[in-house]
């Protein structure tokens, strides 16, 4: 028995170590661009962070292997390799974290449009936004015309005791700036405080003026589809008493997920690929030894979005199929098992939690097993 848990231990610590050392090199590949206020320009690679994050710093590993940070001061801009991503350093008023005093900061935004007209994007702490009031949003916009910068945020009401997220001020501001357009105007008033819903507002401005050039996203102007792209290291913990018997079941695997960044922000689809190896003692009577694929698809219900840290409800079905196995029935190595589960993102690491049951156990399946997983974010 002691052999056996040394072994666990030794084969768990391997994957942690293995799924830490593989993901920086696969980052390695990449090389982003970044442009600083005295004009020079470094090839290296941008760490990706969590968005708050990200706007107050940049944090890149350059060709001789260190990692070095750069505040907003020294940055004229950087261009993500491979997603083509713009941000540039921009001046904002915000409150100060200690004294709450409304000070200007130099951070890092997301270019959405540029030409003739620019908007930008930059994301906020939970300081610098009325986090509390229902359907607020962690960003501002930055809208620029010639001489002319509107700031679009979304201010508070309270209705009913409670503070709500009020659009009316942002509305009035994206209705002055394209007031000489009717199309982009009516657009304006109904429109949410999301890339798209602006963008769009944006592009009909565009189509108003002759010789008027503006560059944007076409793909943001339905809402942005996200996919993001994960290696992780999991346990499987058999509930069964055929199966839990001195076992070990440990995998290697990728997760994608998919959700959209505006509109249905809510809703996620996940779908997954596992190699998993497992060991036990069937009835007390002979060790097993099995290595299995697993599939899983499932829909997710994400209850908590903030900054660095996300929440997923998730349902779905999971298929098991051996690839070697001491069993010989067809039926006893292929099988599906009902899913359900909680997903907490932080940074770029995903922990999840899954159970996964079928009622009525037959022989020689697992009925009842629980999943736990460790996972790291591949930015491409």
């Amino acid at each position: 028995m002691n052999a056996v848990a040394d072994l666990r231990a030794v084969l768990q610590t391997t994957l942690l170590i293995l799924l830490v050392a593989v993901t920086p090199t696969a980052l390695a590949a990449q090389s982003d661009e970044v442009v600083l206020t005295d004009g020079s320009v470094l090839q290296v690679n941008v760490r990706r962070v969590a968005t708050v994050d990200g706007a107050r710093q940049l944090t890149y590993r350059g060709p001789d292997g260190k990692t070095r940070t750069l505040a907003p001061a020294n940055v004229e801009s950087y261009h993500l390799e491979g997603g083509d991503r713009h941000f540039r350093t921009v001046e904002v008023s915000l409150p100060d974290p200690e004294t709450g005093r409304i000070t200007r900061q130099r951070r890092f935004g997301e270019v959405l449009a540029s030409g003739d007209v620019e908007l930008v994007k930059v994301a906020l702490s939970v300081s610098e936004y009325p986090a509390e009031a229902a359907d607020s949003r962690p960003y501002l916009y930055l809208l620029r015309r010639d001489d002319v910068e509107l700031v679009l945020k979304l201010t508070s009401i309270r209705v009913y005791d409670r503070p709500h997220a009020n659009p009316s001020r942002f509305r009035n501001l994206l209705k002055f700036f394209v007031g000489d357009c009717y199309t982009a105007t009516e657009l304006a008033r109904d429109a949410r405080f999301y890339d798209s819903d602006i963008l769009q507002v944006i592009d009909a401005y565009a189509g108003c003026g002759a010789g008027r050039e503006v560059a944007l996203d076409r793909n943001r102007l339905s809402g942005t589809l996200e996919i993001e792209h994960h290696v992780r290291a999991s346990y499987l913990d058999s509930r069964d008493g055929d199966f839990s018997d001195q076992q070990f079941s440990a995998g290697l695997g990728y997760q994608a997920s998919t959700h959209f960044v505006d509109r249905f922000r809510w809703l996620s689809i996940l779908a997954s690929v596992d190699y998993i190896y497992q060991s036990f003692r069937w009835q007390e009577a002979s060790d097993v030894q099995q290595t299995m694929l697993r599939g899983n698809l499932s829909v997710g219900f994400i209850p908590l979005d903030i900054p660095g840290v996300r929440l997923q409800v998730t349902g779905g079905l999971s298929n098991y199929n051996a690839l070697t196995s001491s069993f010989r029935s067809f039926f006893s190595n292929n099988y599906f098992l009902l899913n359900g589960g909680l997903t907490v993102d932080h940074g770029n690491f995903r922990l999840s939690l899954q159970y996964e049951h079928l009622p009525g156990q037959i022989q020689r399946r697992p009925g009842s097993q629980l999943l736990t997983s460790l996972g790291y974010r591949l930015r491409w």
